[in-house]
């Protein structure tokens, strides 16, 4: 029986050089960073050893802040950072991917591509893009705005900002442009991660000439959809290119003793600023509310009170995952081992049927909806069993 819950800058960042294989006929080295990172220097070794060198000018001493659980791989090695603690929202997943690694976390199945990934899958995505952020210079403190919908990569660029100690705000794409860009410059968000091309094409004319944006970041969709010529010299990147950056850059780190001797580690502590959320605005423009790790660990930490839920419970999703009560709800399902299916609207009832959830997080005007759904296919079976 499913239970139903309901409420009212660069490589500069690093002092060290990275260094890609290639083979005779193919260089290994993604175009993207030629492309939107131009003050990086390539130089080619020798060909018998067929080695490419992409060299950074840093300065030493950059900060690097981490979530002390989450990043204890990469922390220095006599472990005074590290902790084996919750300290923030995104050390959960360590926890998770230690006691539940190979079981499903997030089906995602109206996107394209559908995503389906285990809980060990999703640490190293949140890490991959944790990292690629970092590459393409946003600072720890900084604003990023999430303006997107819910799905599994909402889940991973939400994780990653706070992971290496930006603030993201958010929103979904229903709202209107104007209350957008408020909330952007309102926030002071440096860069932009949104749902899809077409989403950013309709904010594109006025984000363009009223807000100043360091990076645009694509969750879904191609780049090539995007309307020419409004984004004016902006660095545009996809999902992928993210991912990737992050992942070849956490490897040459980790890899690299000189890398991590030239940063300064610092750990984000549990009142420092996760999230901000605005509010609707019905009685003006919206106002934002800072919410720290420790107001939503206290959440993760506290659910288990009211919703016992157990390893391989399904919960089918469908809030916004700005609405604060939905997220809550799912950072703390993660932390139980729990598969969190995504749908929409239009999808619950069949996935209802489909999936059989354990659970189901939503809003009363959604389950007195189904309630009337439920008593009218009530009423024409009876009444097809009584003209037969």
């Amino acid at each position: 029986m499913a239970t139903l819950l309901s409420s009212t800058s660069s490589f500069d960042y690093y002092n060290q050089s990275l260094h890609f294989l290639f083979s005779p006929s193919k260089l290994h080295c993604p175009r993207i960073l030629v492309s939107k990172l131009p003050g990086l220097r390539f130089r080619v070794s020798s060909p018998s050893k067929s080695r490419v060198f992409c060299e950074s000018k840093t300065q030493e001493g950059q900060i690097r802040r981490c979530s002390p659980l989450l990043e204890k791989a990469s922390l220095p090695s006599n472990g005074a950072l590290a902790s084996d603690e919750w300290k923030t929202v995104p050390d959960i997943w360590r926890s998770s991917a230690e006691k539940h690694g190979d079981r499903v976390a997030v089906v995602d199945p109206y996107h394209d591509p559908p995503s389906t990934m285990t809980y060990k899958q999703l640490e190293q995505e949140i890490l991959d893009f944790t990292e690629g952020l970092r590459v393409i210079g946003v600072n720890p403190e900084e604003k990023v705005a999430l303006f997107a919908d819910n799905s599994c990569r909402w889940l991973v660029a939400d994780q990653g900002i706070m992971a290496m100690g930006a603030i993201n705000v958010v929103r979904g794409s229903r709202s209107a442009v104007e209350e957008l860009l408020h909330i952007y410059n309102h926030s002071e968000s440096v860069g932009l991660v949104v749902d899809n091309p077409e989403f950013f094409n309709r904010l594109a004319g006025t984000f363009s000439s009223k807000a100043t944006m360091r990076f645009l970041v694509l969750l879904w969709g191609e780049k090539a959809c995007l309307s020419s010529g409004e984004t004016h010299g902006v660095p545009i990147f996809s999902y992928k290119e993210i991912i990737e950056l992050g992942r070849e850059s956490r490897v040459a780190h980790i890899d690299s003793h000189d890398a991590r001797q030239g940063c300064k580690y610092e750990i984000i502590g549990s009142d420092d600023i996760a999230t901000i959320v605005y509010t609707s605005g019905t009685t003006g423009n919206p106002k934002g509310v800072m919410l720290t790790h420790k107001n939503l660990l206290h959440q993760i930490e506290n659910f288990w009170d009211v919703v016992p839920t157990e390893a391989g419970d399904r919960f089918l999703s469908m809030l916004p995952t700005w609405h604060v009560y939905e997220r809550a709800c799912e950072y703390f399902t993660f932390t139980h081992g729990s598969e969190q299916v995504y749908t929409t609207v239009r999808n619950l009832k069949d996935d209802l049927r489909h999936y059989q959830p354990q659970y189901l997080i939503s809003v009363p005007l959604v389950y007195e909806t189904l309630y009337r759904y439920v008593l009218w296919i009530s009423s024409m079976l009876i009444n097809h069993l009584r003209q037969s």
